[in-house]
């Protein structure tokens, strides 16, 4: 094969994870991101008391607190963001997975239907 070949993918296919192995993988991603999620919040509330804190006495401070209040939000957004898609690839792997499996029990039970007339009518 040339190299060209091998440099567009033609070459020897790697054999990706099973849907299993997928699925397992975007669940520990999910739990990594919900704690993510947990400390951002805590982290916004943190910076809420501070603004409060001190209000009028500390513009400066207050408006700081703010800003990082403002920038933990959105940085929240963009997990959530990313948790839903994570969430919708599982499901669609899971349902993909389903279908899969119902097909295979369906293909064997026409099976099995085919051999039982052919035995009954001996063909």
């Amino acid at each position: 094969m040339s190299g060209l070949g091998r440099l567009f993918g033609k070459g020897k296919k790697e054999k990706g994870p099973t849907p299993e192995e997928a699925i397992q993988k975007l669940k520990e991603t999910e739990k990594i991101l919900i704690k993510k999620q947990e400390f951002l919040e805590q982290k916004i509330q943190q910076e809420l008391q501070t603004a409060k804190k001190y209000g009028t006495k500390n513009k400066r401070a207050a408006l700081q607190a703010l800003r990082r209040k403002k920038r933990f939000e959105q940085q929240l957004a963009q997990t959530d963001g990313t948790l839903s898609t994570l969430e919708f690839q599982r499901e669609a792997i899971e349902n993909a997975t389903t279908n899969a499996e119902v097909l295979r029990t369906m293909e064997l039970a026409a099976q099995s239907m085919k051999k039982a007339y052919q035995d009954m009518w001996g063909h």
